[in-house]
């Protein structure tokens, strides 16, 4: 996946949505550095991660939006600390499903899950990757339908998490065209597979169905650059 040959192709008006994503992803990372060390420590508060658990727990939930995401660490890369899974309450057809603030978020089923963010051990994003159904349970939403959830990702919460939400919303929309590609190959992948969907979506055999491996940074620079190669000013949508 490169990401600079994505940002020239898009239009005036895309560019400067994903290029005001990344700055206010940019400000929300800074000031969740300042307030807690680093992005993660938002999450883990200066614990000893343990392997599979969730940071925070309960999970940081928008019950007004509908969003969720949690951070854990199971894998065992050279580079990836852990990854932070992000779901949104729907239905079967992807419709919003709202939540009774005294009601369990994960009471009937598990909501759908949008795709992930890798991790490095200083808080830096380092890839963007789709898991399968089994993996974390929730409806099943095809690439359109998901990739147009995705472009709606607003995640607020009055609560210690407040940056962390805000960095989780302006990292969506700064890589919301990449995730629309992660998510075309996700479904490109269970379509190849024999047998019938619901037959792939519980192969246990089959986990990670897309992957792009990313550098935050160097793609906020590369913004910075076509921002000013397109002479368009940041509020200039």
């Amino acid at each position: 996946m490169h990401f600079g040959p994505i940002v020239k192709s898009l239009g005036d008006e895309e560019f400067l949505k994903i290029h005001a994503g990344a700055v206010a992803s940019v400000g929300a990372w800074a000031r969740a550095a300042e307030k807690c060390g680093s992005l993660l420590q938002c999450w883990i508060r200066g614990q000893d991660v343990v392997m599979g658990q969730r940071y925070p727990d309960p999970d940081v939930t928008d019950r007004h939006s509908g969003f969720q995401f949690f951070y854990h660490s199971h894998r065992h890369g050279a580079q990836e600390h852990g990854h932070v899974h992000v779901f949104y309450h729907a239905t079967a057809s992807g419709k919003r499903r709202y939540i009774a603030r005294e009601k369990d978020p994960w009471r009937r089923t598990a909501p759908t899950h949008l795709f992930a963010i890798g991790l490095d051990n200083r808080g830096l994003p380092i890839s963007l990757f789709c898991v399968n159904r089994w993996v974390t349970d929730g409806h099943w939403l095809d690439a359109l339908k998901t990739q147009l959830i995705v472009k709606r990702i607003k995640v607020t919460h009055d609560s210690d998490y407040s940056d962390s939400a805000e960095w989780i919303t302006g990292f969506s929309a700064m890589y919301a065209p990449v995730i629309a590609q992660l998510l075309t190959e996700r479904d490109q992948v269970i379509s190849q597979r024999q047998g019938s969907l619901m037959e792939s979506l519980q192969d246990h055999g089959l986990e990670l169905l897309s992957c792009f491996d990313i550098d935050w940074l160097s793609d906020v620079q590369k913004l910075e650059a076509e921002l000013v190669r397109r002479n368009l000013t940041a509020n200039s949508v």
